[in-house]
């Protein structure tokens, strides 16, 4: 076990795969602001991260940013002590469910094994079968959006375990985007799986009305459907890959471009809509999941996940007034600013965290 931590006592212990250096997905994301909303709050965390893929060079620079941290195996983290252990796994590993034997443990999903299989036609059948075994091993199962809680009860998971409550993610405080006369930049941001459809932000560089347009796509896991795209239609010289971005690559990313497109079919939360509004970007996307919730009425919605339809709402943003960009935006932004900060979802868990220690 590597440490950067004397300490043995907390308030909590969060166990994750992932870190905010290098995100897989979104977990790295909320890890990343549950450490500024924790900290603001005075909750005493260890960040114990476990089934990782890391570097070195990564582990380094995780040990010398981040404070109480600890990277080793299952068995390792019985040398620290918290009324709580809060899991967000999604790495198969037997020992894990082990090691939290005779713990109180909260387990935070965020996604349904079962619905990415579904939304992305794809098979993960021992990935869902381990996500199962931890919700019935946990004490406490939290969901990100109460979207998510109906398709946990619509799959029967409260014969699993029934104790189920719905905790938001946050996000820090940013400022928003400086005012500037429009890019002609499209946004994509989020892991190119096929129900997030990023080709759709290719395909509408071919209408009307958006000739002069380039999309901007960051994220990881190349769709290879995508880049095919580019090549028959010849727009390669029109839509920049970016990887995976954050820190001042994700801020250079809102900063480039004027709309962020999110025509997916399934999403828990999204935490790249609340990263978009809280910096006054527009939003269109599908009214689905944790996407109505997060927005409320403050995005252009396609009325289902068609390319059809989502031409139809992206041609309603490009022909909207500033009057009603300005209004949309700022409507956003407060809905973030009332419900969905860091300190917010540090302030729910620590709440919940009090709960489940009475057990």
């Amino acid at each position: 076990m590597i440490a950067n931590t004397e300490a043995r006592d907390f308030d909590v212990i969060e166990v994750t795969n992932e870190m905010p250096p290098n995100r897989i997905g979104g977990v790295g994301t909320v890890v990343e602001n549950l450490l500024s909303g924790f900290a603001a709050i005075g909750v005493r965390t260890l960040w114990f991260l476990v089934d990782h893929g890391y570097q070195p060079f990564e582990i380094d620079r995780m040990l010398s940013e981040y404070p109480c941290g600890a990277i080793g195996t299952p068995e390792e983290l019985k040398r620290f002590a918290a009324p709580i252990t809060h899991l967000h796994s999604y790495h198969h590993n037997p020992d894990l469910i082990g090691a939290l034997n005779g713990t109180r443990t909260v387990f935070t999903i965020h996604s349904l094994l079962v619905q990415e299989e579904r939304s992305n036609d794809v098979k993960l059948t021992s990935a869902v079968g381990w996500q199962e075994g931890l919700i019935a091993a946990c004490n406490q199962v939290v969901l990100v959006s109460d979207a998510e809680r109906r398709h946990y009860h619509a799959l029967g998971y409260d014969r699993l375990n029934p104790r189920v409550r719905v905790v938001h993610n946050g996000l820090r405080e940013v400022a928003p985007v400086p005012a500037r006369a429009p890019s002609r930049v499209l946004g994509f941001c989020g892991r190119l799986v096929p129900r997030k459809h990023p080709e759709y932000v290719q395909m509408i560089l071919r209408e009307p009305g958006f000739e002069n347009h380039r999309t901007m796509i960051a994220g990881k896991a190349f769709s290879r459907y995508a880049r095919d795209l580019l090549r028959e239609w010849d727009i390669e010289d029109r839509v920049d890959y970016l990887g995976w971005c954050g820190g001042a690559r994700l801020e250079a990313f809102y900063a480039a471009i004027d709309v962020l497109a999110i025509p997916s079919v399934y999403e828990p939360f999204c935490m790249a809509a609340l990263e978009a509004v809280a910096r006054g970007i527009p939003v269109v996307c599908t009214r689905i999941d944790g996407l109505a919730e997060v927005l409320g009425d403050s995005a252009f919605f396609c009325e289902s996940d068609s390319y059809a339809d989502f031409r139809a709402a992206m041609l309603r943003w490009a022909a909207a007034p500033q009057a009603q960009l300005l209004a949309l935006t700022r409507a956003a932004r407060l809905r973030y600013q009332s419900r969905f900060t860091d300190i917010a979802m540090a302030q729910n868990y620590r709440r919940l965290f009090e709960e489940v220690a009475r057990l």
